[in-house]
């Protein structure tokens, strides 16, 4: 790849040309995948608080008052892939508009 491009050159500056030798060389390249992390980061782990003791709608608890919970922290294991992420963006949503709710019914 280095030998499609000069050494510090901006990507602005760069010709038509070597964008196109650049390109090639990339889809010609050849690269071994030995696994998806040395560490293993990369898996969510299994338990947490119990779907049945939370009102899903809200993932407020139904022992206390005023508490919530979101993502990993809840026992619910997805295949990996991005459902993990937006099972936890999804209860943060849920649990932040139900926490707003619950200090507003407050006031």
């Amino acid at each position: 790849l280095f030998s499609c491009l000069v050494k510090d050159l901006v990507w602005a500056s760069v010709s038509k040309d070597q964008g196109q030798r650049l390109a090639r060389a990339v889809c010609r390249m050849e690269l071994e995948f030995v696994g998806k992390s040395p560490h293993k980061e990369e898996f969510v782990v299994a338990g947490g608080v119990r779907l049945k003791d939370l009102r899903m709608s809200s993932c407020s608890s139904r022992h206390i008052p005023g508490l919530a919970f979101a993502g990993e922290i809840l026992d619910v294991d997805g295949v990996t892939g991005g459902f993990n992420f937006q099972s936890a963006w999804t209860t943060g949503a849920a649990a932040g508009e139900g926490i707003a709710r619950y200090v507003a019914d407050m006031e």
